[in-house]
């Protein structure tokens, strides 16, 4: 019967006590696992898309920075290519004298191009500055832009080519100079060279592992290492950067081989400004975050269970003090009982 009582007092003593430790349990488990949870789910992504949004700002911006060298060009050949004294240069019987003339003043006043040519109609050169008078009446390269430059009213901008005087990568915005009654003379072209446009790029502090890139309409790379105009031709790499980014929307991501790739179209150009980083790195801040949430609600648990030997203990010394009580008052005659009278 005492055994039965002891054991039954036990469980009681320890069912006490549970309702003692669990709620402290819970106060300190469930913020943790919440915390855990809103930084897994809603945090993620909140980050993840911020990261985005912010490689979309910066890659607008190169894309911004490219174009204001090739717009600023664009808007030297719109205002000559509408002077009437131009048109008459060249719909004269021989051109060249006036025009080289011509080409010498103006390409000393504008300090931020790398050359400048014009043609006859039908593309042969007439005279350009850097001068070979070995291509003089020769067809200077109009493959890359006659048959765009007569459909615009404005200036084209060429893809990269290797320019024939020196064999230097550059791009050539050429636009269409009409008579008054809009047929075409010739043609006026600048060429912009890859090396400035690199030169411009490299100022520019990029994050870890960061690569820039900057494709023409064909899928060639401008820049090989340290923005250094690439000798090559089209790749088949970027071809596929083309492909994908032509199916995309006008600007944004895509992953590709471990690595995430943001793209911004540069205007009035049909060129692409892509950023490429390791997937990994991108969201390095996103996965470092995560995990120091994970440490700190793996030691706010491990605190949380330390804290049940504070009231077990406490029960315990409670418990122990009536034991000792209750065998000190059992032990003790009971003077009052008729057998401890005297």
């Amino acid at each position: 019967m005492q055994l039965r009582d002891r054991f039954e007092k036990q469980r009681r003593g320890r069912f006490e006590r549970l309702k003692i430790i669990f709620p402290i349990l819970l106060a300190g488990w469930i913020p943790s696992i919440l915390t855990l949870v809103v930084s897994y789910t809603i945090l993620t992504k909140t980050l993840e898309s911020r990261i985005l949004r912010d490689r979309q700002t910066f890659i607008q911006l190169v894309g911004h920075l490219v174009n204001h060298d090739l717009s600023r060009t664009s808007s030297i050949i719109e205002y000559y290519q509408t002077l009437p004294e131009f048109a008459k240069i060249l719909s004269a019987p021989n051109p060249q004298a006036a025009a080289e003339q011509w080409l010498s003043s103006a390409f000393y006043a504008h300090p931020l191009i790398d050359g400048m040519f014009m043609t006859a109609p039908d593309g042969r050169l007439i005279a350009s500055i850097p001068n070979d008078p070995d291509l003089i009446g020769k067809d200077f390269g109009s493959e890359q832009w006659r048959e765009q430059a007569q459909a615009l009213n404005g200036a084209f901008v060429s893809a990269v080519h290797r320019r024939l005087p020196d064999q230097r990568m550059a791009t050539d915005i050429v636009g269409a100079v009409r008579a008054p009654e809009r047929k075409i003379v010739g043609y006026l072209g600048i060429s912009v060279l890859v090396e400035r446009i690199g030169r411009r790029l490299a100022t520019i502090e990029f994050a870890d592992q960061s690569l820039c890139q900057v494709f023409d309409q064909n899928g060639t790379a401008l820049f090989a290492k340290d923005f250094q105009p690439n000798p090559g031709t089209v790749s088949p790499e970027g071809e596929i950067f083309m492909k994908e980014i032509r199916e995309s929307s006008k600007s944004g991501h895509f992953e590709r081989r471990g690595n995430l790739y943001s793209f911004s179209p540069i205007e009035s150009t049909g060129w692409v400004a892509v950023a490429e980083q390791p997937k990994a790195i991108a969201y390095k801040p996103v996965h470092d975050l995560l995990g120091r949430m994970t440490v700190l609600a793996a030691w706010l648990i491990v605190l949380t269970a330390g804290t049940n030997d504070c009231p077990r203990g406490l029960a315990n010394r409670a418990h122990g003090d009536f034991r000792v009580a209750r065998e000190h008052v059992l032990s003790t005659p009971n003077r009052s009982h008729p057998a401890h009278r005297a």
